[in-house]
């Protein structure tokens, strides 16, 4: 069962519940203003009241009747829907079994193909040609890309349940750029590219998960990159805000176009939608980093205009103890 049906399902039980309460209420309301109409009548004129020809014994019948269907077709419902939970929560584990068992079939033979790799790269099991060497790169570039791949969807899918488990810690922001940095440098290298990097001196220190916060940053400057031209570089700016760091990462790129930019944050979007697929990447990078911020109590956006460039903006709270480098 997919998301869409078990979504459909619980929107029909919602609504039945909703309906039964309705009928439920409706028939109390009834029996209560007839029975003080009837009274009032009585009391306040000797003329008789006009329900007294209706039998009012029946229309009490008739009304009692109907309420008792609705607290049949009420339990009903809640049959239906403590069947429905036990079945999502079955469906939840199953998904949680697949995703774990997913991760390790997929990244298994991924660990000898890039150790061998590696291995034969820095002539360990013997002297090795430059064509061989070339393209034993791209075999680990190419497995390296496989495994980010690979941890990119085990985490939106995990992130969509809401079972990440985020360790937060008193952070540098300076140590997590150049960690981000670090990680990108091969796809940097590749294109002839640098960052620019310009972070202001004492800044305050970040309450947040050491390991997704330089992911996110990985995630916006890989984009960066992928996006640039060869041989262009990218600025990396951190300075202090309102109770909070500032993070911009700007590229002088293919920009966006202004109707894109609402749908950028999207799962699996892609700008360049094309068969021909020229920028490559999977649509993920974007989401997964506005995932990680939003964790973070932050916020992240887009500044972009085509043919000149794009900004992304990272503001991340920092604690009230406002710590100084």
């Amino acid at each position: 069962m997919d998301e869409k049906s078990i979504n459909l399902r619980k929107e029909t039980y919602t609504k039945r519940i909703v309906t039964d309460t309705i009928l439920l209420v409706t028939g109390i309301i009834c029996i209560v203003f007839l029975s003080l109409i009837t009274d009032l009548s009585r009391i306040f004129s000797d003329i008789p009241c006009p329900f007294d020809d209706w039998k009012m014994g029946q229309i009490v019948i008739a009304i009692t009747v109907i309420m008792v269907t609705s607290w049949v077709f009420a339990y009903r419902r809640y049959k239906d829907i403590k069947d429905a939970i036990k079945e999502f929560n079955s469906i939840d584990a199953i998904k949680e079994e697949f995703i774990a068992n997913l991760r390790h079939e997929l990244k298994t033979p991924l660990v000898p193909i890039r150790g061998y790799s590696e291995i034969i790269y820095e002539g360990k099991l013997g002297e090795i040609n430059q064509k061989q060497k070339e393209a034993l790169k791209k075999m680990i570039d190419s497995s390296e890309k496989l495994e980010r791949l690979i941890d990119s969807l085990i985490f939106i899918s995990v992130a969509k349940s809401g079972d990440i488990e985020y360790s937060f810690t008193t952070l540098k922001v300076d140590d997590i750029a150049m960690g981000a940095i670090a990680d990108t440098a091969d796809q940097l290298n590749q294109r002839e590219q640098k960052i620019d990097i310009e972070i202001r001196p004492e800044l305050p220190y970040l309450e947040g998960d050491r390991k997704y916060l330089k992911e996110a940053l990985i995630q916006i400057l890989e984009n960066a990159s992928k996006f640039s031209p060869n041989g262009q570089n990218i600025q990396l700016i951190i300075h202090e805000g309102y109770k909070s760091l500032h993070i911009k990462v700007i590229d002088k790129g293919i920009g966006i176009p202004e109707d894109e930019l609402e749908n950028i944050f999207a799962r699996f979007y892609q700008i360049d939608g094309s068969k021909t697929r020229r920028y490559g990447g999977n649509g993920l990078g974007l989401h997964i980093a506005k995932t990680i911020v939003e964790a973070h109590r932050g916020d992240i956006w887009i500044e972009s205009e085509p043919e000149i460039g794009t900004t992304v903006h990272i503001r991340l709270p920092t604690p009230e103890h406002g710590i100084k480098k």
